[in-house]
């Protein structure tokens, strides 16, 4: 899908929606504090919203962030590429492999496939039977004509709508790195014409367009020991007090319709945190 066709989809949606509220777009314009102009130029596909407006857009229509955006992303035009060879993926994190955390981004994306540059031992613990389960295809050379989106640290990041910014970075098409705010973690979203930059780290950090992450974004470092400690604190606080995951594939895989029940509940096989999932799923679902 080219970018003008990902932009007029989104555009599309925005206009259906707006008229099935019976709103103008003055009106939807005034909500957002931007123009009507603005708003005209996104129905007709000739740019995209702001990215920090995206939560605001799909409050404001009634319309889930991931209809807004995903529908109007062709995700077979983008891989991942870790590189990162100064951690140990397999080092748990609380109660999973560090590298769950990481890969973690790209299944809530729906980018299965990942090529990845990292030491020996990290790559046969990639080769083992754990992964095939998750549906991933791994690569162990740098990608070539694909749209990337690249980790290059291992940083674990957290926060409110953070798959719905990655998002909207990919439907920029164009070269830009995420950072949260004051802090120093940096992902960056590589378009297949400036793809010569992962091999460039000067240009890659100097060069690259910069847009901040939304507030309330917590980058933590798991690249030793120490600091992993610190991670899997945060993550052992925030799960025991909202009995809700972090970073469990199982999980995401589940939720987004990739297995069902009984290929969820065997590939949870002695997991610590089965017990978690468990439990959500025997609760009464809300109409």
């Amino acid at each position: 899908m080219k970018k003008d066709s990902m932009i007029s989809k989104t555009g599309q949606i925005i206009q259906e929606k707006r008229m099935q509220l019976g709103m103008t777009q003055q009106g939807l314009a005034d909500a957002l504090h931007v123009t009507d102009k603005a708003v005209s130029k996104w129905e007709r596909g000739l740019c995209f919203p702001d990215v920090s407006l995206l939560s605001k857009l799909s409050l404001i229509l009634d319309v889930d962030l991931d209809v807004l955006i995903s529908k109007s992303i062709n995700i077979n035009d983008w891989v991942g590429l870790i590189d990162i060879n100064n951690c140990d993926f397999s080092q748990l994190v609380y109660d999973k492999p560090l590298v769950y955390y990481i890969l973690s981004h790209y299944l809530l994306l729906g980018i299965n496939k990942i090529h990845i540059i990292t030491n020996s031992n990290n790559e046969k613990f990639l080769k083992s039977s754990l992964f095939e389960r998750f549906g991933f295809k791994f690569y162990f050379y740098l990608p070539k004509d694909k749209n990337i989106m690249l980790i290059n640290h291992p940083w674990f990041l957290f926060g409110s709508d953070l798959t719905q910014q990655f998002q909207g970075a990919m439907l920029l098409n164009k070269t830009i790195k995420l950072i949260p705010d004051n802090q120093s973690a940096v992902f960056y979203f590589i378009s297949k014409d400036k793809i010569d930059l992962i091999n460039n780290q000067n240009l890659l950090t100097k060069k690259v367009t910069s847009r901040t992450l939304g507030r309330g974004m917590l980058a933590l470092d798991m690249a030793d020991y120490e600091k992993c400690i610190d991670a899997a604190t945060f993550i052992k606080i925030y799960q025991n007090n909202t009995n809700m995951l972090i970073g469990s594939l199982e999980e995401i895989l589940y939720k987004k319709g990739c297995i069902n029940e009984i290929q969820l509940k065997k590939i949870l096989e002695n997991k610590p945190y089965a017990k978690v999932i468990y439990n959500s799923l025997s609760k009464p679902q809300v109409e």
